[in-house]
């Protein structure tokens, strides 16, 4: 008799079980409702936080870089012109940019440098738009006189007729923006050699104010809101008191910045993210294609980008000051090292290595031959298809790209009917052409004063594979090397 009631409790257990399931099910639907919601709240949240301002240069602008390389430019503006804007000194009238930092981010995403130029720079300033419509003029200037006359895109003009390379986008954040950033982060961590008296005083010769308002000791300090901006900011009480001792601590600061962000997984906490990015976008002007969209989608490159593979360093100079006459004053200004600032910016334009960082290639060349110097990784290459074989220029590119070499495309040749391999170059390619001979056996070479940067192959009948080319530690050049740290190191200001 005790069959029944065990059939009779079967149903029940299902019955409760069904219960349990939808309970669940109704639940997760629920949440992922809010969710979604949430989701689209936070995304209209952080969107509106954001202000843009179009890029608009005067003139012909530099070609954009290869591949998906990416040029962005950040401006430290001190601008007063923002709610509690006062607070930092309303007897400065007017907007500067007080830090400009450009960030080159390389189109394979492995690493990124950021190149600080000095705001005492003495330039042209090219001709920009206005606010009221109407052209500046041309005019010899401090380089951050750009900003005070035509904002984000005078400085942009005034930096890609400085460098020859295009800014895809720029962001401009201010004193608040930049407090409310660090605070996000719980503090950075800084390591001072020396201490800073730095407390806001009478400037005799203007009657305004100088100082950063920063009184620090030496040692070990995770700064905040208000002590990192004076951080950042301190000039007279920093080394010779012009803006390099600045840009060193900014460095330092910014290098230490990155290890907190990467090292603390703040990407993978949804609340500190999103605390960080509330803040960040409060703060930041920025141009109308680098919206949310395109932030996150940085944001998630830099997410893999290691700090050993960031780079910090300061446009090369040529002397630390002199002075000049600007608008019937002297005036204290910087001038670059030419010749080492256009090999940094060559550089950047190829995504190749920073000059005193090249790898040098040792082996491949013939008994005898010219000894290669030129790695493979510093190499752009288009891969041209001269066989008639359907496939063969793919092929090709992923043997190279497996050798080192940065594959710029693929495509068919003006004839299927080479014999031989054909390496073409630009006149100023001649080593990195030895180097892909190298690679190529059996290939020659011929030079095309039509090609700029990218080496171009000829795919012929005789091809029979790639071979390597070993690379041997950095060898510095003394005369273009940089000084540059990257943000694994944890710096001490100097």
């Amino acid at each position: 008799m005790s069959e029944p009631v065990a059939e009779a409790a079967a149903p029940a257990r299902r019955s409760r079980l069904k219960r349990v399931l939808g309970w669940i099910s109704g639940s997760l639907a629920v949440v992922l409702l809010v969710s979604a919601v949430g989701g689209y709240l936070i995304y209209r949240h952080l969107s509106g936080n954001l202000h843009h301002q179009p890029i608009v240069v005067v003139g012909n602008r530099p070609p954009p870089g290869l591949g998906k390389s990416q040029n962005i430019l950040l401006i430290g503006s001190d601008t007063r012109s923002f709610k509690g804007g006062a607070r930092f000194g309303s007897e400065v009238a007017g907007s500067r940019s007080d830090t400009t930092i450009l960030v080159h981010l390389a189109a394979d995403g492995q690493k990124a440098v950021l190149v600080s130029i000095p705001r005492d720079t003495y330039t042209q300033i090219p001709k920009c738009r206005l606010a009221n419509g109407s052209l500046s003029a041309p005019t010899m200037n401090r380089f951050n006189a750009a900003f005070s006359i035509g904002g984000p895109s005078c400085t942009i003009a005034t930096v890609e007729h400085l460098t020859g390379l295009r800014v895809d986008h720029f962001v401009e954040i201010n004193f608040a923006g930049f407090q409310r950033m660090v605070d996000a982060l719980g503090g950075v961590n800084v390591c001072l050699t020396h201490p800073i008296n730095d407390p806001i005083r009478t400037n005799p010769a203007t009657g305004g104010t100088i100082g950063s308002g920063l009184v620090i000791s030496a040692g070990q300090h995770t700064l905040h809101g208000k002590d990192a901006l004076g951080f950042v900011r301190a000039r007279y009480a920093v080394g010779d008191g012009s803006d390099l001792g600045r840009i060193k601590n900014q460095q330092v600061f910014l290098a230490s910045m990155i290890r907190k962000a990467t090292s603390t997984g703040l990407l993978l906490h949804p609340l500190r993210l999103f605390s960080f990015l509330n803040a960040a976008t409060k703060s930041i002007n920025t141009d109308p294609g680098f919206d949310l969209p395109q932030l996150k989608s940085l944001a998630g490159k830099l997410h893999g980008l290691k700090p050993g593979k960031v780079g910090l360093l300061t446009v090369p100079l040529s002397n630390s000051n002199a002075y000049v006459s600007i608008g019937g004053a002297q005036a204290s200004v910087v001038f670059w090292d030419t010749k080492r600032a256009n090999t940094l910016w060559r550089a950047l334009r190829t995504d190749g290595p920073l000059p005193g960082t090249e790898p040098r290639a040792t082996a491949a060349p013939p008994p005898g031959g010219t000894p290669l110097v030129v790695a493979p990784s510093a190499i752009h290459v288009r891969v041209l298809n001269g066989t008639g074989q359907v496939g063969m220029a793919r092929k090709v590119a992923d043997e190279l790209a497996s050798r080192g070499f940065i594959i710029d495309g693929i495509g068919d040749a003006d004839s299927p009917s080479y014999s031989t391999s054909i390496v073409r170059y630009g006149t100023d390619r001649v080593d990195s052409s030895r180097t892909l001979e190298a690679s190529v056996p059996g290939s020659t070479r011929q030079q095309d004063g039509t090609l700029g940067t990218t080496l171009e192959l000829v795919v012929g009948s005789d091809f029979a594979g790639t071979h390597a080319v070993t690379v041997t530690a950095p060898t510095p050049t003394p005369t273009a090397s940089l000084d540059v740290v990257t943000a694994n190191h944890a710096l001490c200001t100097a």
